[in-house]
């Protein structure tokens, strides 16, 4: 029995335009910043020593490992890094209202 071709579909396109470094970077920080502000969100609602908080900044931490073995730097103008920021200024001015 002769193995039958498939003909492929026209309409579907099975190559898509490679992504360029300066994207692939781009996504890695905006990644990162929105790993960041849900661990700050975490440590805000259920504390540093959640279980939840915990698994987060596991996570965190090893894209922004990942992030500094490569070069990667942070980018604090996303506005997940300004939020993330913001509720750490929040955390800092309480402990020192107290």
């Amino acid at each position: 029995m002769k193995a039958v071709k498939k003909e492929r579909d026209p309409r579907v396109s099975v190559k898509k335009a490679p992504l360029t470094k300066a994207a692939m970077i781009a996504s890695i920080q905006l990644r990162e910043a929105a790993m960041f502000l849900e661990l700050k969100k975490s440590e805000r609602e259920y504390g540093s020593d959640d279980r939840l908080t915990n698994m987060l900044r596991s996570q965190w931490s090893s894209v922004n490992s990942m992030m500094k073995s490569l070069g990667i730097p942070e980018d604090n103008t996303l506005p997940d890094n300004q939020e993330a920021t913001a509720i750490i200024c929040e955390r800092i001015a309480r402990q020192q209202e107290a």
